[in-house]
């Protein structure tokens, strides 16, 4: 038994009792119930917000790593790329023809080839015409490597000025003779044949022009040719030089003759069909609109 001096404890000081409860306690109604079942679903949507927040924290900072990773990796391939294309061009320079002057040089007419390609193909020029220009300017960079390699043309010259001095008797300077001669064959050779090339063309009086200026540029291509001794590395370089330099030259020949046509090239990019079906859709709905109107206006 309780000691009936003593009284039991009550709630403490400043804390809420304990609620009604058994059956004469009293029930929260609906607008009660209403706003504690939607403050519950608020509480536990933004829970859901809060943990969707933090996991959208946590998968942004790990694509930031990943982009970050990625773009570094972006970066040294384009690093390793154009080291590969410059350092290789240099390396071929210097390993092949002796200078690190050569591979700058051919690294850039082989760029101006690829750019002059490129051109022409967005303008509508077909890949036929760039692949025969190119072939062309191989086989010319080739035949002249060759011949400068060989020293054939220097050999040629000087077979011709020996000729010369036996058959002709002609005192020429034995330094300057193969030059002479070099200039004088090739100019006549280039000469007349512009000369007949005009001709053939209906020029009339502008052939001689024609003849003056082949006959003057193989002067010098054949003082060129004849008056300098090469060797291999320098007649090799010197034919890759007037190749790459060819390629460019009869690619322009090449979309002259056979003719450009932008307009053609980007009418194809236009969605034709469409245009018409749709110009097509339109003119039979108003077609059958008109019809419909004729048939209530009748009725």
């Amino acid at each position: 038994m309780t000691d009936p001096g003593t009284s039991s404890p009550g709630p403490e000081p400043g804390r809420p009792g304990p609620e009604p409860a058994g059956p004469g306690a009293e029930r929260p109604g609906l607008r009660e119930q209403l706003r504690r079942t939607r403050a519950a679903a608020a509480a536990l949507v933004s829970a859901h917000l809060e943990l969707l927040r933090a996991e959208l924290d946590a998968i942004a900072a790990e694509v930031k790593v990943i982009a970050a990773l990625v773009g570094g990796i972006v970066a040294v391939a384009v690093f390793a790329g154009t080291l590969l294309a410059i350092g290789g061009t240099l390396f071929f320079g210097e390993w092949l023809f002796g200078s690190i002057g050569w591979g700058v040089l051919h690294g850039l007419l082989l760029c101006i080839g690829l750019i002059t390609a490129m051109a022409l193909g967005i303008v509508g020029v077909k890949g036929r015409t760039i692949g025969r220009a190119f072939a062309g300017a191989i086989l010319i960079g080739l035949v002249l490597g060759l011949v400068l390699a060989f020293d054939l043309a220097r050999r040629a010259a000087q077979w011709g000025a020996d000729w010369t001095a036996a058959h002709l008797a002609l005192a020429l300077d034995p330094g300057w003779a193969p030059v002479v001669v070099g200039a004088v064959v090739v100019g006549a050779v280039l000469g007349l044949a512009a000369f007949m090339s005009g001709l053939r063309a209906g020029r009339g009086a502008g052939s001689f022009g024609r003849l003056i200026a082949g006959a003057l540029g193989g002067a010098v291509l054949g003082a060129f040719l004849g008056g300098v001794t090469y060797g291999g590395r320098g007649g090799a370089a010197i034919g890759v030089t007037v190749g790459l330099l060819a390629w460019p030259a009869l690619m322009g020949l090449g979309a002259m003759r056979g003719g450009i046509d932008p307009k053609a090239r980007f009418e194809q990019m236009q969605p034709r069909r469409s245009i018409e079906a749709a110009k097509a859709t339109k003119t039979w709905l108003e077609q059958e609109w008109t019809r419909r109107r004729q048939r209530l206006s009748r009725g």
